[in-house]
């Protein structure tokens, strides 16, 4: 008996079953042999080409040659939909694109079990090796932890016995299986190779009636709500995205995509809570809309952290902490749209937990007394003149730049920090990334400083300053206009 265990890390399974349009909104479940074959396939030559063929055929035609049964984790079905822009005749147009997948309870793998399959040692730590490696099954979204397990629990799915019909309330769905003996040329078949010969159905595979149980998408979705264990993320203060994309947008636009990544998980978090409104994702009080103070609530703050000067991460920090409800909206957004002809921006979760939790990977969350501007400080308040003239002709300057950042500074970070020292960069460019040298940088004033919902700053100036505390400060540190959305957004600065 072999069984493979597959638990998909994100919690969720994405595959239209073959033949089907994404459109239909029909999730394959469970994954066809057919599908994990091609995933073993796919695996074993892109990351491990170094296995001979003589080693891996013979273990793909052992999996050929029977019908797994499964045990399929408690699962519901969810889906997202995207109006994907498109210009037609030099109009912008969007189409309605759904991305249906299975919701599994989170660390309930999947097992796969071939009762009749028996690899000797040699060809099972060839397969573990390449079970290790593959990285989804299904789409890409699909990620996926496999390895060999054993003693693995009832199965409750399985192919269907001709003339045999199990008592229960099952459900019949068909399911791609393998023809034996299997041929590696049919596994490697692309689509579009497909598509070219006039055929959709794969040479080497048939149709198979599979059983499975009947409630095997509402149980884990019925489960009463006070009975659940602690919400996932209910208390986390960051959510780390990586962002994806064709062409991934500069870091002069961290403005516009840190709003635009405000506005997505209000929208989100409305959607999901008949039009309800989190005062902690939006920074204003649900019943007077009023802005709320103390910076409590969530920051949005789209960063470059590889050094190409383009915007490759974001990450949302809310110190007041987020609960369920809004956890679960931050999660669910998986791309910002910009519209009007842009391309979407994927976001991919990486992870997420309390600030001391994501020190060493972020370079936000260390701790520093000295600390660089990696976006501009914009002021919130107009630099002011005030009293008579001086010999030169000039009068005193009231909220300068500097007073304007050590006030704000010391409010922020009150606790033992007797003295802030403010200081311009003798370099006007800001360097990007946090590691100085990896980038020529830019000038703070080509950052953008207008806000799509509220215009500029009301004090204008944009400055590249050096912090200097008298004790070290965990991050992060953001302060000036525009700091929710990633404006003066500050980085440590190493020793002077």
């Amino acid at each position: 008996m072999l069984t493979i265990k597959f638990r998909f890390t994100a919690n969720r399974y994405h595959a239209t079953q073959w033949g089907r349009q994404v459109n239909e909104g029909v999730p394959e479940w469970p994954p066809s042999p057919w599908r994990i074959l091609r995933g073993l396939v796919a695996t074993w030559k892109r990351t491990l080409p170094e296995l001979a063929p003589d080693r891996v055929v013979p273990i793909l035609d052992a999996l050929a040659s029977g019908m797994p049964k499964y045990h399929l984790p408690p699962a519901s079905t969810g889906h997202t939909r995207h109006y994907m822009p498109i210009i037609e005749s030099g109009r912008e147009k969007t189409t309605l694109v759904f991305d249906s997948f299975v919701a599994v309870k989170p660390n309930a793998p999947l097992f796969a079990t071939w009762p009749e399959v028996e690899l000797d040692p040699s060809q099972q730590a060839d397969l573990n090796n390449i079970l290790r490696n593959m990285p989804y099954l299904g789409r890409a979204e699909s990620w996926v932890d496999a390895e060999i397990a054993s003693n693995p629990p009832e199965e409750n799915s399985f192919a269907l016995e001709p003339r045999v019909l199990p008592e229960g309330k099952w459900d019949i769905v068909n399911a791609l299986v393998p023809r034996h003996p299997i041929k590696l040329k049919d596994l490697m078949v692309e689509i579009d190779e497909m598509r070219g010969g006039g055929s959709m159905e794969p040479v080497g595979a048939q149709w198979w009636p599979y059983l499975r149980k009947r409630d095997c998408f509402t149980r884990f979705r019925d489960k009463p709500k006070d009975k659940e264990p602690e919400a996932r993320g209910e208390g986390a203060t960051v959510v780390r995205f990586a962002l994806a994309g064709r062409v991934l947008p500069m870091a002069l636009d961290t403005l516009r995509w840190g709003e635009l990544a405000r506005w997505s998980a209000m929208s989100m978090y409305g959607r999901q809570n008949k039009k309800g409104k989190s005062a902690t994702l939006s920074g204003r009080d649900g019943e007077s809309g009023n802005p709320l103070e103390g910076h409590r609530h969530a920051f949005y703050l789209p960063t470059d952290e590889d050094g190409d000067g383009r915007l490759d991460h974001l990450t949302v920090w809310a110190p007041g902490r987020l609960d369920a409800s809004e956890f679960r909206a931050v999660v669910s957004v998986d791309a910002l749209n910009p519209r009007r002809g842009r391309e979407p921006l994927q976001l991919v979760y990486q992870g997420h937990g309390r600030a001391e939790d994501f020190v060493g990977v972020s370079p936000l969350f260390c701790r520093s007394n000295r600390w660089r501007s990696l976006t501009p400080y914009v002021l919130p308040r107009h630099v002011k003149f005030r009293g008579p003239r001086d010999g030169n002709g000039s009068k005193r300057m009231v909220d300068s730049p500097q007073e304007q950042i050590k006030r704000e500074a010391s409010l922020r970070f009150s606790q033992g920090q007797s003295r802030i020292s403010a200081q311009f960069e003798k370099d006007p460019r800001i360097k990007i990334p946090p590691i100085t040298g990896a980038s020529n940088g830019f000038r703070p004033f080509d950052f953008h400083t207008h806000k799509k919902s509220g215009g500029g700053s009301s004090g204008g100036g944009v400055f590249n300053f050096t912090l200097e505390f008298d004790e070290e400060v965990s991050g992060p540190v953001v302060l000036g206009f525009g700091c929710h959305y990633g404006l003066g957004l500050f980085v440590p600065a190493g020793p002077a």
